[in-house]
């Protein structure tokens, strides 16, 4: 926990973590691990004899984030005032730097750019020589994760036309919605800011002028943003009335409005078998300018054709309506797969933990991509329990971290004594 705390008062933002990667390098340097740095900012730091690699990444989603975090604890949950808190992953980096401390024999790998596209494992040019990999990056303790889905980044831009009318002038605000994690959290009925503001305007025709909404792509929206107009004056439930005014309104806004009040934003399928989401679809962030529409949408799934038919599927949704789409940042599923390392990490939690057992996650971590890198090395995640990451209400439960450092000191021992 000393460790974590020291990484909180650390700024690492995404594509702001310049000051983590310095403090990382020079700590395991300090503890006497050689170390490796490449392009894409990934830290590997190495110890002969290893036979495992630890993983997690360095960066974290800053939402209301001002460093050093003011940290707190509540009924056993610590957390940060305001903010989220980064045990996702910062709680990975902490244990690997505690095991570093302690002169462990383990190879341990920082990824960097996780949480803005898996950036860091895309771009991964190290040499990982160890047979097996446990990545820190899962959220459920006793769950020895073996899958993950995979995902795809769309956006999609529309050209506007404005034109002048005069109106009456309404703004709409929605704020202080509970946000979380558009993998891990989209199936807990979280409402979509984004959604909700359209869907409050379509039972009249209105103009939109200016409309911004959400946080990140892979974070659900928990505000949203429009100046609207009408009109005739009417009351509208919780719009401020700003006047009769000459404005520039977007061409189409009633066409805009009914399709984005329209998309089927959260889960489109289960997987009974894995007892999880199979396929969802994230509408997470919204803008404006005098002359463009953006939207912005994160997709997943733990099947690559469900993925890239959810990926044609909105594409040709936002078609229809003259948006331009393009996708970025795909990534395959990781496909659950057993071995005898991940039966090991199993045996070691179910040591400590009574309900321990396989699973998968409906979200991104690094392990497919790696693994596509590095198809012999043998993998499995594991983590302290973490609730809503990615939101300001992001928590990780203090007896579990303590017991999940156990149960990875037991896999290390273990590991090496067979």
């Amino acid at each position: 926990m000393q460790h974590f705390k020291r990484l909180c008062t650390i700024p690492h933002c995404s594509y702001e973590a310049d000051a983590m990667k310095v403090y990382l390098v020079a700590t395991a340097q300090a503890y006497g691990y050689a170390v490796s740095v490449d392009a894409a900012g990934n830290i590997l730091a190495k110890r002969a004899g290893s036979r495992v690699t630890l993983q997690a990444h360095y960066d974290m989603v800053c939402i209301g984030s001002s460093f050093p975090l003011e940290l707190q604890e509540e009924e056993g949950w610590l957390s940060a005032v305001g903010s989220t808190l980064g045990a996702d992953n910062g709680m990975g980096m902490a244990m690997m730097l505690a095991q570093m401390e302690k002169g462990a024999l383990v190879d341990s790998l920082f990824t960097a750019e996780e949480e803005v596209g898996l950036l860091g494992a895309r771009g991964l040019d190290l040499e990982l020589t160890t047979p097996y990999l446990l990545n820190l990056d899962s959220e459920d303790e006793g769950v020895v994760t073996i899958g993950c889905a995979g995902g795809v980044d769309i956006i999609a831009t529309r050209t506007l036309q404005r034109q002048k009318k005069r109106l009456h002038i309404y703004e709409y605000h929605i704020s202080g919605l509970p946000g979380g994690h558009s993998g891990v959290d989209i199936d807990k009925e979280i409402p979509n800011a984004i959604s909700l503001l359209f869907q409050a305007l379509c039972d009249r025709e209105s103009y939109i002028v200016d409309v911004h909404g959400g946080e990140r792509r892979n974070s659900i929206p928990k505000k949203a943003d429009i100046v609207f107009g009408l009109e005739a004056r009417a009351e509208i439930e919780g719009a401020i009335y700003k006047g009769e005014d000459e404005v520039a309104v977007m061409d189409e806004s009633s066409k805009t409005i009914e399709m984005l009040a329209g998309f089927e934003s959260g889960v489109r399928a289960l997987n009974s078998e894995l007892d999880i989401v199979e396929t969802s679809i994230n509408l997470a962030l919204i803008e404006s300018s005098e002359s463009e529409l953006r939207v912005q949408l994160s997709g997943r799934s733990m099947e690559k054709e469900a993925l890239l038919s959810l990926e044609a599927e909105t594409r040709a949704y936002f078609e229809k309506d003259g948006f331009n789409v393009i996708s970025e940042g795909f990534y395959a599923p990781w496909r659950p797969e057993k071995s005898a390392f991940s039966e090991l990490v199993l045996k070691e939690n179910q040591k400590l933990f009574d309900r321990a057992a396989y699973g998968a996650i409906h979200a991104g971590l690094e392990c497919g991509i790696i693994k596509e890198k590095y198809p012999d090395i043998h993998m499995a995640s594991i983590g302290p329990n973490i609730r809503y990451p990615h939101s300001n209400r992001e928590k990780v439960e203090l007896a579990s971290v303590q017991k999940v450092y156990r149960a990875l000191e037991n896999i290390i021992r273990s590991q090496h004594a067979s």
